[in-house]
């Protein structure tokens, strides 16, 4: 869609105010431009990609969200009232992992003590990365 002879799809992107997903064949004439678009606006650290955990990192569709979860635990469906439950608690106070953002952050990090809800715990780095997650840029 245009205005005033302007992609707004392209336009949002370079604002930080939309992502790139859910691409399917045959619309796929832009992808390349949108998602070079989007990297400048991560870098730029603006609109969504200035706030940490606002966009996650990928999109999950499935039902399931087990994989979110260190591989010792299960966890709820998305739609369970107890999604907002700590797991993994043994290693409570180390590396906290958001299971929605899957970023994780350690002690003294800046999003360490604003993370509060779905909260993964991991005894190690390794043990958060090997679970899919990526550590917090600040």
């Amino acid at each position: 869609m245009y205005v005033d002879g302007q992609m707004i799809n392209k336009m949002l992107l370079e604002k930080g105010l939309a992502r790139v997903a859910y691409v399917y064949a045959p619309n796929t004439t832009h992808i390349d431009e949108f998602n070079a678009i989007q990297k400048e606006a991560q870098k730029k650290e603006i609109g969504i990609w200035s706030i940490e955990n606002y966009a996650a990192n990928d999109f999950n569709t499935s039902s399931s969200t087990s994989s979110n979860h260190p591989k010792t635990n299960s966890i709820p469906s998305p739609n369970n009232s107890n999604d907002n439950k700590e797991s993994n608690v043994d290693c409570k106070g180390k590396i906290k992992g958001n299971a929605n953002s899957k970023i994780y952050h350690i002690p003294g990090g800046d999003f360490y003590d604003k993370t509060t809800n779905h909260i993964v715990w991991f005894c190690t780095e390794k043990e958060a990365q090997e679970n899919g997650y990526v550590k917090s840029k600040r």
